[in-house]
């Protein structure tokens, strides 16, 4: 599929395009400069045309540390990895030094550019217009990403650039990657700052594809990635890091914790990485229940592992913790593992798809009532007000994760107690250990009885 890429200084509005095209605001927009740092890959369309599109970072040659390198790498294999290229400047601020030293790079590259005059409403976009013919670029589009104006200009020069080059590209929906049609499993690497999900990710895709650091708060966009493991698709989501609540007061930050939060609610099972040489602290076991109370599946993954000296006491620790904190959820699964060394990848990935498939497990009525009779007799619910109130039969409604409502006399009475009773009978029974069942009661009588 066409590949086109977004560079240009920070701030300038691409990003904001990179949404409006992709018609998701899969990108965070803000007006602090440098807020992109990874590359972020969407499917987007404009009138027939399907294309990728790539978002990057801000160009800034000022900018000289391990982390701002490493950002214009990613920037530079972008470029690399286009078909097209969109130049985005400030209409408004004119062109200046930084972008006449892009533009040059850019001409050398043999490939299609399109000069993007973003902000270009109203009469203090002239500026740019009238500075833009010595970039020496032929292709000049007037544009507002912010009010879509220069939608059609910009198809008319894609669809020029592509038949004058031969370009190949899909114009119909059907034409997309076969591997991006099977659903994948979306899997979001979730944890605190700093505690290595970018390296851990870069390590699994086997290429350093997200900038990594060793100060906290480095990736700040979700960023997703289409993978294959054992013939089985999966969508990795890597994302910023969650602080406690009481540390995030910056607008930015406040994005950055809505998108790592929109990655747990639309993800199959989210990985949790921890310290491995601090264990479980209060914000991962924090972290750890708003998980599963989003109904999705969870894995702790223990990183770091190889800086552990006592493996064995850190190991009991992490176990007594969850089983303590999140006893709710019995035998959560966890790695340990290093994501710098590529050290328990492997069984990371088998335990994504186990779990994944956990969640899907359906189970027939007639294996849960039969489950249910013995149950019942045992231990039957607590009498309310002297009454019994008789559960009559249960059924399996939903799936992801495993959703079962019991129909019964007197519902609204049933203890609390009594649930996770049944919830952990469950998992006992059929092995969905390390999933966040769903129990609801309902008053009804038994369809399968005539009456």
């Amino acid at each position: 599929m066409l590949k086109i890429a977004l560079v240009g200084r920070p701030n300038v509005g691409k990003s904001t395009l990179f949404n409006r095209l992709v018609r998701l605001n899969k990108a965070i927009v803000n007006n602090i400069p440098g807020v992109t740092r990874d590359r972020k890959y969407g499917q987007a369309s404009l009138v027939d045309l399907n294309f990728t599109l790539i978002d990057t970072a801000g160009i800034d040659e000022t900018l000289a540390g391990k982390t701002d390198t490493e950002i214009r790498h990613q920037t530079e294999l972008a470029i690399e990895d286009s078909d097209i290229i969109i130049f985005v400047i400030d209409a408004r601020a004119g062109v200046l030094p930084v972008e006449k030293t892009f533009s040059k790079k850019l001409i050398k590259l043999n490939k299609p550019v399109i000069l993007l005059l973003n902000k270009s409403e109203g009469s203090a976009g002239l500026v740019g217009l009238s500075e833009s013919a010595s970039l020496g670029f032929s292709s000049i589009i007037p544009f507002s990403a912010e009010h879509g104006e220069g939608l059609s200009d910009l198809y008319d020069v894609l669809r020029m650039n592509l038949e004058k080059d031969e370009i190949n590209f899909s114009n119909k929906k059907d034409d997309v990657n076969k591997e991006a049609k099977l659903t994948p499993v979306r899997v979001g690497f979730i944890g605190r700052p700093n505690t290595g999900k970018s390296t851990l990710v870069n390590n699994i895709i086997g290429q350093n594809r997200l900038v990594t650091g060793s100060e906290a708060g480095v990736t700040r966009d979700s960023i997703e990635i289409l993978w294959s493991y054992k013939d089985r698709s999966i969508c990795i989501v890597d994302t910023a890091g969650l602080r406690k609540k009481s540390k995030i007061v910056k607008p930015l930050e406040i994005e950055m914790v809505s998108d790592t939060l929109k990655t747990v609610k639309y993800s199959n099972v989210c990985v949790l990485l921890v310290d491995g040489t601090k264990g479980l602290d209060k914000q991962d076991l924090t972290i750890a229940r708003m998980i599963a109370g989003e109904g999705r599946g969870l894995i702790i993954a223990a990183n770091m592992w190889d800086k552990v000296d006592n493996k064995t006491k850190v190991k009991d620790m992490i176990y007594h913790q969850l089983q303590i904190s999140l006893s709710q959820i019995k035998k959560i699964p966890v790695v340990f593992m290093s994501g710098l060394y590529g050290h328990g990848i492997e069984s990371l990935l088998d335990m994504i798809l186990e779990v994944e498939k956990k969640l899907n497990f359906r189970i027939s009525t007639g294996k849960l009532n039969r489950w249910l009779t013995p149950i019942i007799e045992s231990n039957p619910p607590p009498l309310y007000k002297g009454r019994k109130n008789s559960i009559r039969y249960i059924t399996q409604v939903n799936i992801r994760p495993p959703t079962f409502a019991i129909f019964m006399s007197s519902p609204e009475n049933l203890p609390t107690s009594y649930k996770r009773f049944l919830i952990s009978s469950l998992m006992e029974s059929f092995g969905l250990f390390g999933l966040p069942l769903r129990l609801m009661a309902r008053k009804g009588k038994n369809p399968y009885i005539e009456t």
